[in-house]
């Protein structure tokens, strides 16, 4: 029959565990000035918005017949990053407000 008490045996430690709060670094550099952010965001590139290409949005939806899925997947392949409900979005906010259908929400719709 074995022993239990042999199976209880303590794994030893590394060393003495400090006892620290994750994810918080031990010192903190310096924050930099505002001005030094200001500058780093002047020298980012301009995002480039979906808005930006409501023509190209437009050819595919009511020329080609694209479903909204269709079109982000079209963007995709040439390397602007979106999904099918940006696309939806943005087709919708370059529809004038005098052609909207009164019956649809357009509550999350911001007009150009």
């Amino acid at each position: 029959m074995k022993n239990n008490a042999s199976k209880s045996k303590s794994k030893p430690t590394a060393g003495p565990v400090e006892n620290t709060q994750p994810g918080i670094p031990a010192t903190q550099p310096e924050c930099p000035e505002p001005e030094a952010f200001l500058a780093q965001a002047k020298k980012e590139s301009k995002r480039k918005l979906l808005l930006d290409h409501i023509a190209t949005i437009n050819t595919l939806r009511d020329e080609k017949k694209f479903t909204f899925r269709e079109i982000a997947a079209w963007f995709n392949k040439r390397g602007f990053e979106t999904d099918h409900s940006a696309v939806y979005r943005a087709y919708l906010s370059a529809v004038p407000e005098d052609q909207r259908h009164q019956d649809q929400d357009w509550s999350d719709v911001e007009p150009e």
